[in-house]
């Protein structure tokens, strides 16, 4: 029997947060479907730093997309500084690479998904990537972001993600990631497969996470599983409004324009 989502509270819909985040519509289902399949995939690799080196390629590759949509010049420097995870460390021993053999078939991961476990780490994708995307569309002033810019830009990223609450997106992703792990118990034939070469291909080369970048994308005709739950979530913020996702874009806002404000003073009294 399926599970009913669950009841989420309507929020009022203030008109001045539905005009400020109107431009956030272009992209918010391309964001819930990297959020999912990031939630999908990186259960079948259980050793710690290929989950994150996962993790921030796929998160490097989502940032393109969008600084490619608002017409910003993401160059692959400043996406790897934005997508980075410090915790990850830069290699793998033996022992390390042989647990990815003897835990990647991943089922009792999808098991756990399929729970609604996971759906945090969704969440925060979901408003990491979109705090990035209003950046590009409404507060980038040109060129290039440069690796500079992309450290001060995560540092402030970061700063919002630890003051805020995850509030609607994570009941969202609750409801979305139990949908998708339920579909994926039962897997369209390409996921495992593509995912189980990879697998390979990385213990074959003795942990190089060079062969990450061949992350699968779902292909049009087999992406159903991935289009209910995305769905799910996309009902469920409709229906929780949009107050919180404002109140953390105005937060954004001024944090970002003070620092920048900060910057240009430091910079002015340096040049006198």
């Amino acid at each position: 029997m399926s599970r009913e989502p669950a009841p989420v509270p309507a929020e009022p819909v203030d008109p001045k947060a539905s005009e400020q985040l109107g431009h956030l519509a272009a992209h918010r289902g391309l964001i819930v479907r990297r959020a999912l399949f990031v939630g999908a995939i990186r259960g079948f690799f259980p050793v710690p730093v290929v989950d994150e080196q996962l993790a921030s390629r796929l998160g490097a590759g989502l940032l393109g997309k969008l600084a490619a949509g608002r017409q910003v010049d993401l160059p692959p420097a400043a996406a790897a500084v934005l997508a980075a995870d410090d915790s990850a460390v830069a290699t793998l021993t033996l022992t390390a690479v042989a647990a990815v053999v003897a835990r990647f078939a991943g089922r009792k991961f999808l098991a756990l998904l399929a729970a609604g476990r996971g759906a945090d780490e969704m969440a925060r994708i979901f408003y990491r990537a979109t705090l990035f995307d209003h950046y590009c569309a409404k507060l980038h002033v040109g060129g290039p972001i440069t690796a500079e810019q992309a450290s001060r830009l995560r540092a402030a990223i970061d700063a919002e993600m630890r003051d805020m609450t995850l509030g609607p997106a994570l009941t969202a992703f609750r409801e979305g990631s139990r949908i998708l792990g339920r579909s994926l118990l039962e897997a369209p034939r390409w996921f495992l497969q593509r995912i189980t070469r990879l697998g390979e291909r990385f213990v074959r080369s003795g942990g190089n996470p060079d062969v990450l970048d061949a992350v699968p994308e779902p292909p049009s005709e087999d992406d159903t599983w991935l289009e209910r739950a995305s769905r799910a979530v996309e009902e469920v913020l409709a229906r929780s409004g949009s107050a919180h996702l404002a109140k953390l874009i105005g937060s954004f806002e001024r944090r970002w324009q003070e620092g920048s404000a900060q910057e240009g003073a430091a910079k002015s009294a340096d040049g006198d």
